[in-house]
């Protein structure tokens, strides 16, 4: 069964208003990712200050600014290795819950319904291969840098004569060098947005979700492009209102209505727009790779009729 990108959207969106349990990984998610920065927060203040912490509450900035660069460098090691394992952990539990809202999207499109246990299905059977393959798409990320490194040089070699013709291309060579892979960076997140779909939905490895997200992208090109543009209006339309939301709310002057407000507003995206969003790419994916989906008695004739 095909459907547009009107109907997809539509669609989507019945589809979580009947299964709005699938915020609960994302949630599980946030809260997870802030216990473990709290408590890598509270080991690094151990490490680096362990033995001056009664003292610090007395310490100007600047004595603190100096304490911390002396503690971190006498410390640079322990500072290394506790930095890789919490973004391990934190990139590891991101791709498990996520791997699990993927997985209940998918029963929601496709069944109609989902529940917790399709969460811990999905998400014990693909964080790996979704923590590979975000791994692999970062690395794609970071060889843009070379599009600066020209730029870069250049201005490094010419900075003592800031007056020079050289320094003045270098500069304008770097911004333009940071305006490709600005470019490279929007082209490669629309080109691969589907990757980690497909790699919850076909039960495939890291690499072969990149070719499939790829190939996928290569088929349905304007479809795509048309709901990550849709995606990211919603998104900036969102963001904008929060932001002004936030603004009237820091003006009224009260500390913890701001505070409630900066908590309430994550929790409130993480319950409405980003399960929508998992089940709008979900279920263009399921549509447009010919898999079965969930028929709902009460949209048939709406949809027959405007398709």
């Amino acid at each position: 069964m095909s459907e547009n990108l009107e109907n997809i959207i539509t669609k989507g969106f019945h589809s979580w208003t009947r299964n709005l349990n699938i915020c609960i990984p994302l949630l599980i998610n946030y809260v997870v990712q802030f216990t473990v920065m709290f408590f890598a927060a509270i080991v690094a203040m151990l490490l680096f200050f362990g033995q001056n912490l009664s003292g610090m509450a007395s310490m100007t900035e600047d004595e603190l600014i100096d304490l911390m660069s002396v503690s971190i460098m006498e410390n640079l090691t322990g500072a290394i290795i506790i930095a890789f394992l919490v973004i391990l952990i934190l990139l590891l539990f991101d791709a498990y819950f996520f791997a699990g809202a993927v997985g209940m999207s998918q029963n929601a499109t496709s069944r109609g319904d989902t529940s917790i246990t399709d969460m811990f299905n999905a998400g014990s059977s693909n964080f790996i291969n979704i923590f590979l393959a975000n791994f692999l798409i970062m690395l794609m990320m970071i060889a843009g840098i070379i599009f600066v490194v020209p730029g870069a040089i250049l201005t490094r070699n010419y900075m003592e004569v800031v007056e020079s013709t050289q320094f003045t291309s270098g500069i304008l060579l770097l911004l333009m060098g940071i305006v490709i892979w600005v470019i490279y960076l929007l082209i490669l997140n629309v080109v691969l947005a589907i990757v980690l779909y497909s790699i919850v939905i076909e039960r495939t490895g890291a690499m072969d979700g990149i070719i499939r997200g790829y190939g996928f992208f290569m088929d349905n090109k304007l479809s795509v492009f048309a709901l990550w543009l849709v995606i990211f209006a919603v998104s900036t339309a969102v963001a904008v209102i929060f932001f002004f939301a936030g603004e009237v709310i820091a003006l009224i002057g009260s500390d913890g209505l701001n505070m409630i407000w900066s908590l309430g507003s994550q929790v409130l995206i993480l319950v409405t727009i980003q399960p929508l969003i998992v089940i709008w790419w979900t279920r263009l994916y399921i549509v447009r790779t010919g898999k079965n989906i969930h028929i709902d008695e009460l949209l048939t004739d709406d949809w027959e009729q405007s398709g």
